[in-house]
């Protein structure tokens, strides 16, 4: 009987532990992982400073795991600045990392792209379009319609402070976030707002 008790305890403490996945938490969050998901247009960023074939996919390793590609280009190279029209596609793509665990991308990104060439530090601005799925120690998505400056050598750093400005807006499970302001985001990970069971 003890036994049978014990194992009954046992099996509720388990269920708990396997509870729904983590959320993106608030707006920083949302931000952070805006960032995360614009991070595969550094490889069609760093082709465009040296504009030769912009043109053919791109296939970019996640830090995590898995991949994203870059493809569809529609390229327009002009006065001061080369831009670029692309579908990023994530497939699995352990994209940041945070206490809880991996954030995994999944879905279709547009990406409208102009970086500007005439200055010594290659800045971009780029409209993100589309919905992914965040899955992995995550339970969440991603539906973005904003426009993201940020220079171009941040877009692949991690575990670092990135100032980027943000005009539009971002839709998690939490609601929909305005923005139209410079922000500093830790690149590489995604606040999470895990959520627990109750007996």
């Amino acid at each position: 009987m003890i036994k049978r008790v014990l194992m009954i305890v046992v099996g509720s403490f388990a269920l708990m532990a396997c509870g729904p996945g983590a959320k993106i938490d608030g707006k920083q969050g949302a931000a952070e992982a805006l960032l995360a998901a614009s991070q595969p247009s550094k490889a069609k960023a760093d082709k465009a400073a040296t504009p030769a074939d912009l043109s053919g996919a791109i296939n970019w390793n996640c830090p995590q795991g898995g991949s994203a590609e870059i493809k569809g280009a529609s390229v327009s190279i002009g006065t001061g600045g080369v831009s670029a029209g692309v579908t990023m596609n994530f497939a699995g793509c352990g994209i940041a990392k945070s206490d809880v665990g991996v954030a995994i991308y999944n879905g279709d990104m547009n990406l409208a792209q102009n970086i500007a060439t005439g200055t010594s530090t290659l800045s971009v601005s780029q409209t993100l379009k589309g919905k992914i799925t965040v899955v992995g120690a995550y339970d969440d998505f991603l539906d973005a319609d904003i426009e993201q400056v940020v220079k171009v050598g941040d877009l692949g750093s991690t575990g670092t402070g990135v100032a980027m400005h943000l005009k539009g807006t971002i839709k998690t499970s939490e609601g929909t976030f305005t923005f139209d302001e410079d922000l500093t985001v830790m690149s590489g990970t995604i606040s999470a707002k895990v959520q627990t069971n109750r007996m």
